[in-house]
């Protein structure tokens, strides 16, 4: 090698070997440090990638956990406030049984009714109190099947556990059915003007009923082989069935659009008196019509734009276990005479329903006079006493008292229906839980092994950048000394 001394190479490769140990040296440090493998995407760019995909999935697991024990806690509070109505439905039948026999007069009758409709006043009160983290739990608001499927965004509790939105995988309802008098068919909440069908009309007796929209009266609940229809003279008007939730049954949809809709429409009626889409909800969806307080209004109606009457049958839809046939015009107003004309220049309209699962509201709505016959094979009875405006079930009579006994044992099968629910979706909450804690306990070991540093590896890759600096540094020193070779031999 030749002697020269513009450029020591020694010195600079010498350098150049002592940068890349001391670099090499600080990445060590900074991760013994931070004990992190991947502290920069330079550091492993695909890993550091995949890390902070898992990072996020494992947040988003702790967060499901929390989720799912807050829903533990909230089905607790709901089964202690059934657990309350457990007691009293237990003391009403005690009440109801003591009532039932020869031995008390109807004075002391009186004295065991007016207990028994403090117990039925305390039970309405704490299914419309009992609340977690201001969400009502037992007043009905969360109970799916009230709404007739999954189209009622207000129906049951949606519970989000997992890391996506699948359905299948990352969440559930939780859904609580109606814990009072009305879901205990211990009474009903029905306003005193609106009367029942078997009040309003008799069995297969026709009677008229004028224009505008008019709450006919309600279907009570176990009612059966329900048949209703209107026959009219050329004039628009429409039959409209409707859960107490704002689930529309049967009839006319309501119009979109808030002006009276153009001929050919199938909404005239409704807008002809004033309710459209708009404000359903504030006009017609209400507790005076008897509505539920947190009914809304659905517009999933059964019959969409149907051309016309069919003798032969219609359209079937089932709601709760409840089968309801529709067969009617269609309400296509032309400006002169509707579509389903029959013989005589009168139109016929049908709803049946095989047997009422819930308290049904119907509705009439016309712009003319026309004329409805209904038909059942059975509408139950049940005594009641008007307590704050509620009619509950009485056994102010041996009679009343007798069927009281039958009830509250239906009563108590259907609170015990619910708390079984409840308890089998809080075992089903703990268990998703326990697994979302053990696959955020998974994945946290696998980001672990692509993020952290091995204390050990790190340790032994220091101590050999340290000795290689030291090397490196000490021969950088002689290779600077070198070029004095060279002022020896021009010094002579």
């Amino acid at each position: 090698m030749a002697l020269i001394i513009n450029h020591n190479l020694m010195a600079d490769n010498a350098a150049r070997n002592l940068e890349d140990h001391y670099q090499g040296l600080g990445m060590r440090v900074r991760r013994l440090s931070s004990g992190l493998r991947v502290g920069t995407a330079a550091d492993d760019a695909a890993g550091l990638a995949i890390r902070e995909l898992m990072r996020s999935e494992i947040r988003a697991l702790h967060q499901g956990v929390r989720n799912a024990t807050d829903a533990v806690s909230m089905v607790q509070t709901a089964d202690g406030a059934l657990e309350v109505i457990d007691e009293k439905l237990i003391r009403m039948k005690e009440l109801a049984l003591q009532a039932s026999t020869g031995t008390y007069n109807s004075d002391q009758r009186a004295m065991l009714n007016n207990e028994f409709q403090a117990m039925a006043m305390e039970i309405q009160r704490i299914s419309r109190a009992a609340e977690f983290n201001g969400v009502k739990l037992l007043d009905g608001s969360l109970d799916r099947a009230l709404f007739c499927g999954d189209d009622k965004p207000t129906g049951g509790s949606l519970i989000h556990f997992g890391t996506s939105n699948f359905e299948e995988e990352d969440y559930y309802h939780l859904d609580i059915p109606q814990a009072g008098l009305e879901g205990l068919q211990l009474g009903t909440t029905i306003p005193g003007h609106i009367r029942r069908l078997d009040e309003v009309m008799e069995n297969g007796v026709t009677q008229s009923l004028g224009s505008g929209v008019i709450p006919v009266a309600y279907i009570p609940r176990g009612a059966v082989n329900v048949a209703i229809s209107i026959t009219t003279g050329g004039m628009d008007d429409d039959l409209q069935l409707f859960s107490r939730t704002g689930r529309h049954l049967a009839g006319t949809l309501i119009a979109d659009d808030p002006v009276t809709p153009a001929p050919g429409s199938n909404e005239f009626v409704w807008n002809a008196n004033g309710i459209d889409a708009g404000n359903v909800d504030d006009q017609f969806i209400t507790e005076r019509n008897g509505f539920y307080a947190y009914a809304q209004y659905n517009a999933s109606g059964l019959n969409d734009n149907l051309a016309g009457y069919d003798p032969a049958g219609g359209a079937t839809t089932e709601c709760n276990d409840m089968e309801i046939t529709y067969s009617g015009d269609g309400d296509r107003f032309d400006g002169s005479v509707n579509n389903g004309t029959v013989a005589g220049g009168m139109q016929v309209e049908r709803i049946h329903i095989d047997e009422a699962p819930d308290d049904l509201l119907l509705f009439s709505i016309g712009t003319g006079s026309f004329w409805v016959t209904a038909t059942w094979d059975s509408v139950p009875e049940v005594s009641y006493s008007t307590v704050n405006g509620m009619q509950v079930a009485d056994i102010s009579t041996q009679e009343s008292a007798q069927k009281a006994v039958e009830q509250l044992d239906a009563s108590i099968t259907i609170k015990d229906t619910i708390r079984a629910g409840l308890g089998a979706m809080q075992n089903r909450l703990e268990n998703t839980a326990t697994n979302l804690q053990i696959q955020a306990e998974n994945m946290q070991a696998a980001e672990s092994r692509i993020s952290d540093a091995d204390v050990a590896l790190e340790m032994t890759e220091f101590v050999r950048g340290q000795i290689l600096t030291q090397s490196a540094t000490a021969m950088l020193a002689q290779a600077n000394s070198l070029p004095r070779m060279a002022m020896q031999l021009i010094g002579g």
